[in-house]
C-alpha cells in the first residue's frame, strides 16, 4: 500500500521551482559573482567576494538576500557582520533596512558577511535552504549569495570552498580546481559538503546519474541507484529525450527522532535532493524511496525544463503526483489497489476543505495554507483528465499525451509564456477536457467524479464519512479495456511472466 507520506507531502510541499531572487540595481544587474565560502564551524559559514559588473557604468546601491523560500520566512536574519567596500578596498557605509536587506551610500563591488546555518526548526525546510551539522551540510547558492538576478536572467558565479579537514564536496557543477566551481546559474547551484557521503554513478545513454547518500537505510546504495535509473529511463521514454547530461541525486537521512515516513524534497536545476526518515521494514522503505523518486525525478522535465513562468504549481505538482502514481503501476512498484487508495485519500482530503479554490487560485496561495488543494485537487483534476481522454479515445490516448504536448511546445529554449495560460490552452484543445478546466482549473466546484469512475468500472463507497474506491465485480467489455490501459492487470501479467 502507498504510504501516507504522499498525503503529508501535500502539506509540507517538497518541490520548489520559483525562488524570489532580486538584487536591486540603479542601472543594471551584475552578471557574475566571485566568492569564497568558508565553513568556520558546524553551523556557520563566512562569505566574501565581489561582483563582476557588466560595464563600468553600473551602480549597485541596494543589496538583498533571499528572505522567503517555500514558505520558510526570515532567512535574511541569518546574515551577520555584513560589510561593503569599493574597488580600492575602502569601506562603503550602508543602512540596514531589514534582515538581509541593505542600502549602500555609494557604489560597492565587494562584500563580506557571515551566515548562520543551524538546522532549521522545521525538518521540511532542510530540503529548501542551506544548513550544516557536525558531519555534513547542504549549501544552496540561492540563499547564500547576494541576490543578483533581474528579469529571470541567470547570474553566473565562480565559487571556492574552504572546508574543514577531512571534508569533501559533491556537486553537478563544473569543477575547475580544488573545491572550486564555475556555476552557470547561481540560483540553482547546490553543493553537498561533509565527511560521511557515499557515492555511486550510473550512465543512462548520454546521461550520467550520480547518487550521493548519507546515513543507514533499509535498502542498499545499489538498490537506490538502480531505482533512480529505472525511473529516469521511464520518464525519458515518456518525453522522448533526456533533460540534461548530468543528474545529481542526493539522499539524506533526517535527524534522529523524526517520525517514520516523513520526508521533504526539492528538485532544483539538475539536482534532486530527498531528505527522509526511514521506514520500520525493508519493503516499506523501498516503496517510500520509489514514491519519492517517481515524483522528484519527473521535475527534471517538468517544470525545470519548461520555459513557462508564473504560478502554475497545480500542474507541475498536482498533475505530477498523478503521473507518478500511473508510473508506479506501470513499473509494478505499486498495486492498482494502491493507486485507488491514493486517489480516495486525495478525494477525502479535498472534501475536508471548507473553502474550495480554483486550481489557479490555490497555486497563488500555496505557501499560505492552500498547499493541500494544489496537490490533492490537482491530482484529482489530472485523474479526471486521464479518464476523459481514455474514454473518448477508447484507450488510445491518456494524460501522457498532454504531458508530451506541453513539453513539445514549451521546453526551453522556446519563448517564455505564462504557465497557467499555456497549459490551459493545451488542455482545452481536447474538447473532452473543457469541463475539467472550467470546473476545477478555472472554477472552484466540488469534485464530481461519479461519471468518470463509472466509465472505468470503479465504484466509490462511503464508510464513516470516508470514501473508498474499488473495482466493480461485474465489468463490461469497455470497462475491462480501460482498466487494463490504466494498469489494472499489471501484477497479473508480471506473475504470468515469472512462471
Amino acid at each position: 500500500m502507498v504510504s501516507m507520506s504522499i498525503i503529508k507531502k501535500w502539506f509540507s510541499a517538497a518541490q520548489v521551482f520559483f525562488a524570489a531572487i532580486t538584487l536591486f540595481a540603479c542601472v543594471a544587474p551584475a552578471q557574475r559573482i566571485e566568492a569564497n565560502i568558508k565553513i568556520a564551524s558546524s553551523a556557520f559559514a563566512s562569505v566574501e567576494g565581489r561582483l563582476i559588473k557588466e560595464n563600468s557604468n553600473q551602480t549597485i546601491l541596494n543589496w538583498s538576500f533571499a528572505n522567503s523560500i517555500a514558505g520558510i520566512e526570515n532567512l535574511g536574519a541569518r546574515i551577520s557582520d555584513f560589510s561593503l567596500s569599493d574597488e580600492n578596498n575602502q569601506p562603503i557605509p550602508f543602512v540596514k533596512l531589514i534582515g538581509g536587506e541593505y542600502l549602500a551610500s555609494a557604489d560597492a563591488d565587494a562584500f563580506r558577511y557571515g551566515v548562520n546555518l543551524n538546522l532549521p526548526a522545521e525538518v521540511k525546510a532542510m530540503a529548501h535552504v542551506s544548513w550544516l551539522d557536525d558531519e555534513k551540510g547542504l549549501l544552496m547558492l540561492g540563499d547564500l549569495l547576494p541576490q543578483s538576478g533581474a528579469n529571470n536572467k541567470a547570474v553566473s558565479a565562480r565559487i571556492k570552498f574552504d572546508l574543514p579537514a577531512n571534508w569533501r564536496i559533491i556537486s553537478s557543477e563544473k569543477n575547475t580546481g580544488e573545491n572550486t566551481f564555475d556555476v552557470k546559474n547561481a540560483a540553482k547551484g547546490i553543493f553537498l559538503v561533509g565527511k560521511t557521503w557515499r557515492e555511486r554513478e550510473l550512465v543512462n545513454g548520454k546521461t550520467s546519474l550520480s547518487l550521493a547518500i548519507a546515513g543507514e537505510w533499509q535498502f542498499s546504495d545499489e538498490q537506490a541507484l538502480t531505482a533512480a535509473g529505472e525511473i529516469y529511463a521511464e520518464y525519458q521514454k515518456l518525453f522522448g529525450e533526456a533533460p540534461t547530461d548530468k543528474v545529481q541525486i542526493n539522499l539524506i537521512r533526517l535527524p534522529k527522532g523524526t517520525k517514520f515516513g516523513r520526508w521533504a524534497a526539492e528538485t532544483r536545476g539538475a539536482n534532486v535532493t530527498v531528505l527522509s526518515a526511514d521506514m520500520p521494514f525493508q519493503t516499506q522503505s523501498v516503496q517510500l524511496l520509489h514514491e519519492q523518486l517517481r515524483h522528484e525525478i519527473f521535475h527534471l522535465w517538468m517544470p525545470n525544463r519548461l520555459a513557462l513562468t508564473g504560478g502554475y504549481d497545480w500542474f507541475y505538482e498536482g498533475f505530477t503526483i498523478y503521473q507518478a502514481l500511473r508510473t508506479g503501476v506501470a513499473m509494478n512498484q505499486i498495486r492498482f489497489e494502491d493507486y485507488l487508495d491514493t486517489l480516495a485519500q486525495a478525494y477525502n482530503l479535498d472534501n475536508l476543505q471548507n473553502r474550495k479554490m480554483s486550481l489557479v487560485e490555490s497555486s497563488k496561495n500555496r505557501w499560505s495554507g492552500a498547499s493541500s488543494q494544489v496537490y490533492a485537487r490537482g491530482m484529482l483534476a489530472a485523474f479526471l483528465c486521464d479518464a476523459a481522454l481514455l474514454g473518448e479515445s477508447k484507450g488510445k490516448r491518456s494524460i501522457a499525451e498532454v504531458f508530451r504536448e506541453i513539453y513539445r511546445q514549451h521546453r526551453a529554449p522556446n519563448k517564455p509564456e505564462d504557465g497557467n495560460a499555456a497549459i490551459t490552452k493545451i488542455l482545452k484543445a481536447y474538447s473532452e477536457l473543457n469541463s475539467v478546466v472550467e470546473k476545477y482549473v478555472a472554477g472552484a466546484e466540488k469534485i464530481n467524479w461519479e461519471t468518470s469512475l463509472e466509465s472505468l468500472g470503479i465504484e466509490a463507497n462511503e464508510d464513516n464519512l470516508t470514501t473508498k474506491l474499488s473495482v466493480k465485480k461485474k465489468l463490461n467489455g469497455k470497462q475491462k479495456h480501460l482498466l487494463n490501459e490504466l494498469g489494472y492487470n499489471n501484477w497479473r501479467k508480471l506473475s504470468e511472466r515469472r512462471k
